[in-house]
């Protein structure tokens, strides 16, 4: 099925995919630098460790309110807005925390850094699922570039953090207001028309409808899997003895993972149920095996090399489903409802875990449970094959 809403000339189809990329890595770098930086600059100003949760989360759902309206105001913006709007709020996010240091000041940063990587995220996915005719490719490309971003904006910021935590926060928010004058430049596409026909029951709901809902549990998976990997598998590395540089070693290897994930997606021939599950599965067994064996180290690098590659293609293969499996007016919609479902999971994880923490002898146990319960739904897809195969066994010899 094919992603492309209008036909664009070439020439200009492929300056668009260039300005996309552009501010796609300018935007990925400054994101991954304030992620680093705003947790330490809140430890250096004096507030407390649990203060920098309860900030984190504040990003979170600010993140997730972003996303609840999205879907309505891109009937009545054009998709390169969100980009636009979100390369400003990032910016003021990171100027602003770079000025003061003020415990509400972290507040406002925060609510703002979090509207901007809703607003990004689902803008720039949204718009190269409408200029590509593979919505797979299109993702495939825009998650591989984020993912590079992702490496280079962490080790930036060590470098420049370590002359000024402040200079560093300056900095991403220079490069935030650089990805503003691609994402201005961008192909126009219109607001998504209003849907004109009237729904009733399952189709009523959009995440509850084939495809959509597949979707949806592959992006509630991804958001799970990275709220884990953001938050507890240091700890975990760290408390089975491994070092800080070794630390940083293996969360590069999931990160490369990650990007090998995506990158296989574009040979995926068919994405849906099967698909879902052996993503779904890779994710969290491989953090499962961490979590049971976190002193194993050839285990862990295979778990972690597995947990990536099962979420990069989730990240991915989860917003191409989506926007194939609706027509052409709902798909900013769709892509924005299951970014919801990443949202709340990103949120939710780590406050699992940790209630399970409380329940079980450590925090690698801990992370290795939630790792199973992730892969879980892959056993009541399991089952339904199974039931599916035994009907046609059944129907092939009666």
């Amino acid at each position: 099925m094919s992603g492309r809403d209008d036909e664009r000339p070439d020439a200009a189809s492929r300056r668009d995919h260039v300005l996309t990329q552009v501010a796609n890595g300018t935007f990925s770098i400054a994101q991954a630098m304030a992620a680093v930086v705003v947790p330490l600059l809140a430890v250096d100003a004096g507030h407390g460790i649990g203060t920098v949760g309860v900030l984190v989360a504040v990003s979170a759902v600010s993140q997730t309110a972003a996303r609840f309206g999205i879907g309505q105001l891109m009937t009545r913006f054009p998709t390169r807005s969100f980009i636009v709007l979100a390369t400003i709020l990032l910016a003021a996010s990171c100027v602003l925390l770079a000025m003061s240091a003020e415990l509400w000041v972290f507040v406002v940063s925060q609510l703002l850094q979090g509207a901007a990587r809703a607003y990004f995220w689902t803008g720039s996915q949204t718009h190269v699922v409408r200029g590509s005719d593979s919505a797979v490719v299109a993702m495939s490309r825009l998650n591989v570039v984020q993912g590079v971003g992702q490496l280079i904006g962490p080790v930036l910021a060590g470098i420049l953090g370590a002359l000024s935590l402040q200079i560093a926060l300056i900095v991403a928010g220079a490069l935030s207001a650089a990805a503003l004058l691609p994402s201005c430049l961008l192909l126009r596409f219109p607001p998504f028309a209003r849907s004109s026909r009237t729904r009733t029951g399952r189709d009523h709901f959009l995440w509850r409808r084939t495809g959509v809902a597949t979707a949806a549990s592959m992006s509630a998976a991804g958001g799970a899997w990275r709220g884990i990997v953001n938050s507890y598998l240091p700890v975990v590395l760290a408390a089975a003895g491994y070092g800080v540089f070794a630390v940083g070693a293996l969360i590069t290897v999931t990160n490369l993972a990650a990007l090998g994930g995506s990158l296989a997606s574009r040979c995926v021939r068919t994405i849906g149920g099967a698909t879902s599950a052996l993503a779904i599965a890779a994710a969290g067994l491989g953090l499962a095996g961490v979590g049971f064996f976190p002193a194993l180290a050839v285990v862990v690098v295979i778990a972690l090399a597995v947990s990536g590659f099962g979420a990069g293609i989730l990240q991915t293969i989860g917003p191409a489903l989506a926007a194939v499996s609706v027509s052409a007016e709902e798909r900013g919609a769709a892509i924005a409802t299951i970014g919801t479902f990443r949202s709340l999971a990103l949120l939710v994880s780590p406050l699992a875990t940790a209630g399970l923490v409380l329940l079980l002898p450590s925090a690698a146990l801990a992370s290795g449970v939630a790792g199973i319960i992730m892969a879980m739904p892959t056993l009541a897809a399991a089952r339904r094959w199974g039931r599916r195969s035994g009907s046609e066994s059944e129907d092939d010899h009666g």
